[in-house]
């Protein structure tokens, strides 16, 4: 653990950044298991083997991964590909295509999680990491209440009970959650001090 955030990285808009990130986790988490009902579940077979052998390929990669551009990049690829599942869901009627290929995007993300989480680690203060995952925390617990909420609001004033139709209304709200996460990201980074030692 550092002793020092890394001077590359802004603090507060990071914490921002994480906290609205676990608030769209905790949002499109309840929309999530709607959105792969029509996939079999050999799929989630095949999806946890190409999941195990992505992060050990990471892994074998930490060498050339553990650096503050690697960190940079590889986290906007990860929200710019929830940006465009998020998309994709408004765009597309719901059916096997869109399921395989908002699954496979999130594997994909998915695979990167351990070494952004151990990179996380080494560029934040010791101390200020109980603030990032109290963050965190109150992210995802708002991120379940606001689906909680929206659900029933669109049951009780919209007289909407399908669940297909729920997930797809919900990624309204989470287009513009998403929108705000990555301008977040780009803000918490100072791109001139990546060549800072970590």
């Amino acid at each position: 653990m550092s002793e020092a955030t890394h001077p590359a990285l802004k603090l507060r808009p990071f914490i921002g950044y994480k906290a609205t990130n676990a608030f769209f986790q905790g949002l499109w988490g309840t929309a999530y298991v709607g959105l792969m009902s029509p996939l079999p579940p050999e799929v989630f077979s095949a999806g946890g083997i190409g999941f195990s052998l992505g992060t050990w390929l990471v892994a074998l990669a930490y060498s050339r991964l553990f650096n503050l551009s690697a960190f940079f990049r590889i986290s906007l690829a990860v929200e710019v590909i929830a940006l465009i599942s998020v998309i994709a869901i408004l765009i597309y009627p719901p059916g096997f295509a869109i399921a395989a290929g908002i699954y496979l995007g999130f594997q994909f993300a998915l695979i990167f999680g351990s070494y952004l989480g151990r990179l996380e680690t080494l560029v934040v203060a010791k101390d200020s990491l109980k603030h990032l995952d109290m963050g965190k925390s109150i992210g995802a617990l708002l991120g379940l209440g606001f689906a909680a909420l929206f659900y029933q609001w669109a049951r009780l004033w919209l007289n909407i009970d399908e669940s297909t139709i729920l997930v797809q209304m919900i990624h309204y709200p989470l287009l513009l959650v998403q929108a705000v996460n990555v301008g977040l990201l780009l803000s918490s980074f100072d791109r001139s001090r990546f060549g800072d030692a970590l």
